[in-house]
């Protein structure tokens, strides 16, 4: 099995800090140089030198001669140095650039594309329709073999979408854009933009998805109502993770029958009886448009990707705080799927920080790369190159010293050997899992660094026994 990392200490990034670097230390020389040339010029200067000039005059030429060569050659040394720390970091300023426009490129055309494949949409279902209606025989053989195997028909287009990951990255990064074009083709541009509160047509992710939860909560439906209070379970079978790969075997018994709204807080001892936690969020579990009595549902997911505070959030904190979490204490937020996205958008968020005192984050199978965490929160993304949900934010997570990415290609996956090559299944927590294995045994250096960067959190009972609760996030009647 083998893994792609991005990011992290051995990262883009920190290889251009690394020259940033390098550029000053080569200015602080040069400066350094410029000063030794001078003090060296002086010499010739001197009072014993000028005296000397009346009575060896040669000598006192010949020590002129000297000084004058090493302060120019000084001089050239010091300009040299200054200007390769300006070669240096005009390179990273045009790197940097580059890349920035490609991704700004790369957006607008996804942008452009998908909203005039909405506007074409309803002519092209037509047109198939009118091609289908006119060949007898085509429609025959279609209907004969769906008709004959669905589910073998069904299991044809999931392997088909599973061999071709780059065709589900397309759809989905040109998705939020799509949506748009077709509301526009269907009602026209004046009432798609009233239908989606005035957010459509835009260029702006989260203002796409907003008008997504707008019309949605014509139909009641995307509404992030209610309160939710975290109730201690008493009996439970958590335990606290210990490596990458046990993370997501809890966020797997978080997501199974019985444990539905549920989230895990796990105190975990240090050597000198101070408190690190670890804190799980799962992944969706309902996935009604309506909001029911588990708030981590649907309507939580769109809610998170517009970039709004939710219900989940504010009962993760109150759990922390009834938990006994310490503002000081330092925090590692994970999550899978959905838990991913709370994860990162309450790392995001500096009232959550303020109140915790969150070092870290980790997800899997999360569309995550728009979430603004700051530099000194170490993140750890997950993906696999076949899972349509990690693509749904249509950018890749920023190549950053403080996060490191791992893809993988989950073609040679034994958990999808058992369950079937789809894309459904790829997404699984089994899954992840089985790549987290793979993270914790890798000697990439920007993973490596990452261990040794948390291994507070997954010490397990090395320095004593861990807590571990779990709180079910009840509505508030």
């Amino acid at each position: 099995m083998t893994i792609e990392v991005s990011g992290g200490a051995g990262g883009v990034t920190a290889r251009h800090e690394d020259m940033r670097s390098h550029a000053g230390v080569l200015d602080t020389a040069g400066d350094e140089v410029r000063q030794w040339a001078d003090d060296v010029a002086r010499v010739a200067l001197d009072e014993s030198v000028v005296a000397s000039a009346l009575l060896c005059p040669a000598e006192a030429a010949a020590v002129g001669v000297a000084v004058a060569d090493a302060s120019l050659s000084m001089i050239t040394l010091s300009t040299r140095m200054e200007g390769s720390a300006l070669v240096l970091r005009a390179s990273v300023e045009t790197y940097e650039l580059v890349d920035a426009t490609r991704q700004q490129v790369l957006e607008a055309l996804d942008r452009a594309g998908g909203f005039m494949l909405g506007l074409a949409l309803p002519g092209l279902v037509l047109g198939s329709g009118l091609v289908l209606v006119t060949s007898p025989a085509l429609l025959a053989a279609l209907g004969l073999t769906v008709g004959r195997d669905p589910e073998g028909a069904l299991t044809a287009l999931q392997e088909t979408l599973f061999e071709n990951p780059w065709l589900l990255e397309q759809l989905t990064q040109s998705a939020p854009w799509m949506v748009q074009g077709l509301s526009t083709s269907v009602m026209g541009s004046p009432l798609s933009w009233l239908l989606s509160g005035g957010t459509w047509p835009t260029s702006d992710y989260e203002s796409a998805v907003a008008g997504l939860v707008a019309l949605g909560g014509l139909g009641g439906g995307f509404q992030d109502l209610g309160d939710f209070d975290p109730v201690r379970v008493a009996e439970h079978k958590g335990v606290a993770p210990t490596s990458v790969e046990s993370i997501f075997d809890q966020q797997s018994s978080l997501g199974a029958a019985g444990s539905e709204g549920q989230i895990q807080v796990v105190r975990v001892p240090g050597p000198d009886g101070s408190s690190s936690w670890v804190v799980q969020i799962p992944g969706t579990q309902d996935w009604s448009p309506v909001r029911g009595d588990n708030p981590v549902d649907l309507t939580t997911n769109v809610n998170l990707m517009a970039g709004e505070q939710t219900a989940l959030q504010e009962a993760i904190a109150e759990a922390m705080h009834a938990a006994g979490v310490d503002p000081s204490d330092p925090v590692m937020l994970t999550g899978h799927s959905q838990g991913g996205i709370a994860a990162a958008s309450l790392a995001s968020d500096p009232g959550f920080r303020e109140q915790f005192n969150v070092r870290s984050v980790v997800t899997g199978g999360s569309p995550v790369a728009r979430f603004d965490i700051p530099d000194d929160v170490s993140v750890l993304s997950i993906e696999h190159d076949q899972d349509v949900v990690p693509m749904l934010e249509g950018r890749e997570n920023p190549d950053r010293p403080n996060w490191v990415t791992v893809e993988r290609d989950a073609s040679d996956s034994v958990e999808l050997a058992e369950q079937g090559y789809t894309v459904g299944a790829v997404h699984g927590t089994g899954v992840y899992a089985e790549t987290g294995a793979v993270v914790d045994g890798s000697e990439d250096p920007s993973v490596a660094a990452w261990r040794a960067a948390n291994e507070q959190f997954l010490a397990g009972d090395r320095y004593g026994s861990p807590q571990v609760d779990r709180y079910r996030l009840e509505p508030d009647r």
